[in-house]
């Protein structure tokens, strides 16, 4: 029986659905958990951004070898390349880490943005409509000071 290896798609695929294209701002950094801030420290915001895509919310066990046999290892140079996997290799060498989701984040930058195009004059109902919120929520949201 032989064993049926997951294919990833390309990156250019998860862009259609990326919710995290906002953390690339500089201004939402600031907003980002403690732990994505030290995993960008460690291997640079790009990286960090394509780990917390695919592995949010996860305890990865980091792989103790760079350039190892383990299946980690090559999960971790697929997702953020090379050069990326090895810094987080040799930070985190052998320990379970944490990766943040960045919900927070991501909500204030839906927020802000959801203020700023009421303000330019864009209708209630399209951006109810467009974000998927209720109306007492789209309420909540532009009554909170940006």
């Amino acid at each position: 029986m032989s064993v049926r290896r997951q294919v990833m798609p390309p990156r250019e695929q998860y862009s259609l659905f990326d919710t995290t294209i906002p953390l690339r701002d500089v201004e939402e950094v600031d907003a980002l958990p403690a732990s994505a801030k030290e995993l960008i420290e460690v291997m640079g915001l790009d990286a960090t951004i394509d780990l917390v895509k695919m592995f949010g919310g996860d305890d990865l066990k980091i792989p103790e070898v760079v350039n190892g046999t383990s299946r980690m290892w090559e999960i971790l140079v697929e997702t953020v390349g090379p050069e990326a996997a090895e810094k987080l290799v040799k930070r985190y060498a052998g320990t379970p880490v944490y990766i943040p989701v960045c919900r927070m984040a991501l909500l204030a930058h839906r927020d802000r943005e959801i203020a700023r195009r009421f303000d330019a004059g864009e209708a209630f109902d399209l951006l109810r409509r467009e974000f998927k919120l209720t109306r007492r929520h789209l309420y909540r949201v532009l009554k909170k000071p940006t």
